[in-house]
């Protein structure tokens, strides 16, 4: 046996959140870990015991373990006590001695998982849009799509009101909408031939409705043969309404070779624009996320600035993350991975039947919806591109255990089960956004929420049954539910303490035997301790999210 003592040093003592960090940080040794106060020594892998001991602050304790990895053990959980836990503006990096056996980065700032899983889940959604229109850039004709959303982003980019607008397939129709002019790309190897693809039986198909003729968009470095060459129509009388070619031909932004490479994955151009694209998801995912962290920190008493603050590094993490994710599942689109998830998606669509593939493609769709035959094939390759936006956002959330385990630090079951939580919190988040989509953007943000929060406990609750922690067999049912409805209901202190207050004078001999003869003891453990939750959150202030310029006033002192 191994032990160290110590003394309590922040302000609030060990209440509900640092007594679940010490037990996340205990439950990752082998070993027995206890904890020594007051005359009393209590298991130091239960919350429970832990914040029934009054640990304030001042309190000399004891930390002592039994097992392999005692003695890192107890000089890890030391080093977190002597860091306040990340409070009062401390930070501990666990790591920092050699004889750690585990990594611990804790941080205040964490976003809550609630707010993260929501906000990855959101960028994820829209993610899904971005892929299943970009799947035709792995076509034969892939480069043309593929210079239409690039000219589109540039466009954007450089404070343009611009649009696609072909994606509705209709005859004649502009591809893209530039400050109200109608345009037309056409992306070909030779500038004659882009005109000539302006044209059937001599005549001129692109008009707009008052009779004029659209704008056509020509590689940047093809524009002065694609001028010759129209000009020599217009004067043989093909096209109407226009004298001089350099009306209507118009310079595209990107050249014929850059749209190409755009179409293709590993490239610099497909990763530039990949990277581009993917900030105004990362905008989205990172502003969702920030709001939920306001609001959190606020309950959580903290003051205005200090919320801010916190805010905005949870909206950069979020944010950081749903853009890296784009950027992968850009480029699994364009290696042409979705083909592969074809028969699946197919097989899955056929189940839904026309009608409920026709609701759901229709959500995403601009202008005349579809149905029957159309719907179904539109919806397949809308399932697709949810499941490659699915897979990134799990891939770069799982980025840090995939490292732990090439160091030693995870096992593979650890890292499997965390994978599995992961995915299933953002899955549950995009399927929520999905069917919240018809009722708009609070119907999509209201789904997502629930959906993830639901899916992870799902999630959580079928691994616990299959896999076993590192260093643990299973946490006491009443403990994990405790755990879990602090997470799920964003509890801070005083709300944590109140309920573990009720709660410990609801429970008796005749719950518990209750508890014992259900069918599924830890969905009785939740909804008891969530009967006593719900009335306690429903009593919180209502939030007022920070304006503009105060959320660039906070970004400007967190960047500096």
């Amino acid at each position: 046996m191994f032990e160290l003592t110590t003394t309590i040093e922040n302000k609030t003592g060990i209440h509900a959140r640092p007594a679940s960090v010490f037990v996340q940080t205990a439950s990752k040794f082998k070993s027995k870990v206890w904890i020594k106060a007051k005359g009393k020594r209590v298991d130091a892998k239960s919350i429970l015991m832990i914040m029934s001991m009054g640990l304030t602050k001042g309190t000399e304790i004891t930390i002592a373990a039994d097992g392999p990895d005692e003695y890192e053990a107890v000089k890890t959980l030391k080093r977190l006590v002597d860091s306040r836990f990340g409070e009062e503006g401390y930070f501990v990096d666990l790591e920092e001695e050699e004889e750690s056996a585990e990594g611990f980065h804790f941080s205040n700032n964490e976003p809550s998982r609630g707010a993260k899983n929501t906000g990855l889940a959101q960028g994820a959604f829209v993610g899904t849009e971005k892929v299943y229109f970009e799947e035709k850039f792995h076509g034969s004709k892939g480069h043309g799509f593929a210079a239409e959303r690039a000219n589109d982003l540039y466009d954007r980019m450089t404070g343009k009101d611009a649009h696609i607008v072909g994606d509705d397939n209709a005859k004649n129709g502009a591809d893209r909408l530039v400050n109200g002019a109608n345009i037309q790309s056409k992306y070909c190897a030779t500038g004659s031939k882009c005109v000539q693809e302006c044209f059937h039986n001599g005549e001129f198909r692109y008009y707009n409705r008052d009779g004029s003729p659209m704008q056509i968009e020509v590689p940047a470095d093809k524009y002065d043969d694609a001028v010759r060459a129209m000009q020599s129509r217009i004067d043989r009388g093909q096209i109407r309404g226009v004298k001089k070619a350099e009306d209507i031909i118009r310079k595209g932004n990107v050249t014929y070779e850059q749209a190409k490479n755009i179409a293709k994955a590993g490239t610099i151009e497909s990763l530039t624009y990949d990277a581009i694209d993917g900030i105004k998801i990362g905008a989205y995912s990172g502003g969702i996320s920030a709001a939920i962290n306001f609001a959190v920190c606020i309950w959580n008493g903290e003051s205005f600035e200090v919320a801010l603050e916190n805010s905005v590094k949870a909206g950069l993490q979020v944010g950081g993350m749903a853009w890296a994710g784009s950027i992968v599942a850009g480029q699994i689109t364009k290696a042409g991975f979705n083909t592969m998830l074809i028969p699946a998606s197919d097989a899955l669509v056929k189940a839904m039947g026309p009608k409920m593939s026709a609701h759901l493609v229709n959500a995403f769709r601009e202008g005349t919806s579809i149905y029957g035959a159309a719907a179904m094939k539109s919806a397949s390759k809308l399932l697709r591109g949810n499941a490659v936006t699915g897979i990134a956002t799990v891939a770069i959330m799982s980025a840090g255990d995939v490292i732990n385990i090439l160091r030693g630090r995870i096992s593979a079951s650890q890292l499997f089960k965390n994978v599995v939580n992961s995915g299933a919190g953002v899955a549950g988040g995009i399927g929520g956004a999905m069917l919240g989509a018809p009722f708009g953007p609070v119907g999509m943000l209201i789904a997502a929420w629930l959906s993830s929060t639901a899916a992870s406990k799902v999630s959580k609750a079928v691994t616990d049954e299959i896999i076993e922690d590192d260093s643990k067999k299973m946490c006491k049912i009443l403990e994990d539910e405790f755990q879990t409805v602090s997470v799920d209901f964003i509890l801070n202190k005083t709300e944590a303490d109140t309920i573990a207050d009720k709660l410990s004078k609801t429970l008796d001999g005749d719950t518990l035997k209750d508890m014992y003869a259900s069918k599924d003891r830890p969905q009785f453990a939740y909804n008891l301790i969530a009967e006593i939750a719900e009335p306690v959150a429903e009593s919180r202030q209502h939030i007022y999210l920070p304006s503009t310029e105060e959320y660039i006033d906070g970004l400007k002192k967190v960047l500096a």
